[in-house]
C-alpha cells in the first residue's frame, strides 16, 4: 500500500515543499528500498528498518511527519494491540530480501519483471485473495516465527469464495447500477442524489465489485460537480474518496476478504492530504444469508426452526418444537421473567452519528473519533446482549438436533436477553 500510494503521488500532503519531498525520496521512500533491494544483499545493521518504522509510525499518527511532508493516514497504519512487529527490529539483509520478493516476479520460462505498483488494483488483489484462501497465518511468539500453513480443507470451497471476473462485474453494473445512476442525475440535486445511493455486495471477496461500482458512481459525481465530461484527476479522486466514505457497503464470511476489500477501497480512494476513510461500519464480517430483525425476534422462534435437517434426529426436533410452543404460550417456570428486549434504536442513532462524522472526515482526528465511537457502541453491554439473542435465534434453525445437544428455544432467548 505504501508503494502504491507513493507511485501514484498520493502519499504526500499537497502543502509539502519540494525540499520535504526530496528528503523523503532520498532517504525514506519505498522506491529507494526497492532500488537497494535490486543492488544489494544488505548487512546486519537495522538502519533501513528504522527508516521504515519512522514512516509507518508517521502515517498512523494524527500529525504525520511534517519534516517529510507526510500526513496522518490512519487505516492499517494506525497502531494495533495485536501488531506482532511492535518493538521488533529487522536487519537490512532480511528486510531487503522481503522487499526483493515483493518487487520482482519471474514467470516460468520468462525473464524477471518489476512489479508495477502504480497500476496495482482490484484485479490483481483478487487473484492474490484466492491463493491466500488456501493458507492460514500462524505466529509463534515463543520462537519468533511467522508462517503460512495449508488449511486442512480448502477454504475457497467451504466458504464459496471465488474471484469474480471483470466481464461479469461490468455486466452486472451495466444492468443494475447504471439505470439507478441515470435516475439520480435527473433529480433536482444530482450531487446529493448520487451521494445518497448505497451499493452493498453481500459477498465482497477482494472488493472487485465494490471498487468497480465506486468508480462508476465517482465518475458521475465528478462530472456533476464540475460540469465537465472529462474531470481533472484531482476532481475524480476527491469524488472517489467521498463515494467510498458514503455509498459502499459489503459483507463477507471470511475476515481476510473484509480486510482485503478495505485495502482495495483505500487504494482507489486515496486523496492527497486526506486520511483513509473509516470503513469498519461499512465492511462487515458475517454471513449475509443468515439474520433476523426486531420484528422477527418479537414474534419468537417459529416452528420452522425445528425442521429436521441432514444429520438431525426427527424425534428430537419434534420434541424441541413442542417445548418451544409450550414456552411461547407462557408455560415457562414461574420464576422466569420472560420477554425480549427488542429494538436497535440506540445502535441506529450511533450509526448515523458515526456515518456523518466519517463521511465528512478531513483529519485523522475525525476518523479516530468515528473509530472510537464505533468501538464503544459495538462493545456496549446491551449491544452485545442483543447480538447474542439474534445469533441464538438464527442458531435455532441450524444447530444440531441430536440427543447430546442442548435445545435453543424461546426460554433460552429470554434468558440471554
Amino acid at each position: 500500500f505504501w508503494s502504491v500510494a507513493e507511485d501514484r503521488d498520493a502519499l504526500h500532503n499537497p502543502a509539502a515543499t519540494a525540499e520535504m519531498r526530496q528528503r523523503y525520496r532520498d532517504h525514506f521512500s519505498s522506491t529507494r528500498l526497492r532500488r537497494l533491494a535490486l543492488r544489494r544483499q544488505g548487512s546486519a545493521h537495522h538502519d533501513l528498518w528504522d527508516a521504515v518504522s519512522l514512516v509507518m509510525t508517521a502515517l498512523g499518527r494524527a500529525d504525520g511527519e511534517a519534516r517529510l511532508g507526510l500526513p496522518g493516514l490512519g487505516g492499517f497504519f494506525s497502531p494495533r494491540h495485536d501488531d506482532v512487529l511492535i518493538g521488533a527490529r529487522l536487519g537490512n539483509q532480511p528486510l531487503l530480501a522481503a522487499i526483493r520478493s515483493l518487487s520482482i516476479v519471474q514467470p516460468k520460462n520468462q525473464q524477471r519483471r518489476l512489479v508495477d505498483f502504480r497500476n496495482l488494483g482490484a484485479d490483481e488483489l483478487g487473484s492474490i485473495y484466492e491463493s491466500l484462501l488456501e493458507l492460514a497465518p500462524r505466529h509463534d511468539p515463543l520462537h519468533h516465527l511467522f508462517s503460512l500453513e495449508n488449511l486442512a480443507g480448502n477454504d475457497r470451497k467451504t466458504s464459496g469464495s471465488y474471484y469474480t471476473p471483470s466481464d461479469l462485474v461490468e455486466l452486472v453494473l451495466d444492468t443494475a447500477l447504471d439505470p439507478v445512476l441515470d435516475d439520480a442525475e435527473k433529480q433536482p440535486d444530482p450531487e446529493q442524489a448520487l451521494l445518497a445511493l448505497t451499493v452493498c455486495d453481500p459477498a465482497i471477496g477482494s472488493g472487485h465489485f465494490m471498487v468497480s461500482a465506486a468508480r462508476r458512481i465517482a465518475a458521475r459525481l465528478a462530472t456533476v460537480r464540475t460540469g465537465e465530461i472529462d474531470p481533472t484527476p484531482t476532481d475524480a479522486q476527491d469524488a472517489m474518496h467521498d463515494v467510498v466514505a458514503r455509498c459502499i457497503y459489503g459483507v463477507d464470511i471470511n475476515s481476510m476478504a473484509a480486510d482485503l476489500a478495505k485495502v482495495s477501497l483505500w487504494l482507489e480512494a486515496m486523496s492527497p492530504g486526506r486520511p483513509l476513510s473509516f470503513l469498519d461500519h461499512h465492511i462487515k464480517v458475517g454471513n449475509s444469508l443468515l439474520g433476523t430483525t426486531p420484528a422477527l425476534l418479537h414474534a419468537g422462534i417459529p416452528d420452522t426452526a425445528y425442521v429436521a435437517l441432514t444429520g438431525d434426529d426427527k424425534k428430537i426436533a419434534t420434541a424441541w418444537k413442542w417445548l418451544n410452543e409450550k414456552q411461547q404460550a407462557g408455560q415457562t417456570s414461574l420464576f422466569d421473567e420472560g420477554g425480549l428486549e427488542i429494538g436497535n434504536a440506540e445502535q441506529r442513532l450511533a450509526a448515523e452519528e458515526i456515518g456523518a462524522r466519517a463521511a465528512e472526515a478531513q483529519t485523522l482526528a475525525d476518523v479516530a473519533w468515528a473509530a472510537q465511537r464505533y468501538a464503544t457502541t459495538t462493545a456496549a453491554e446491551h449491544a452485545v446482549r442483543r447480538r447474542r439473542v439474534a445469533d441464538a435465534w438464527c442458531a435455532a434453525f441450524l444447530s444440531p438436533k441430536t440427543p447430546n445437544a442442548a435445545p435453543i428455544t424461546q426460554a433460552v432467548l429470554e434468558q440471554l436477553s
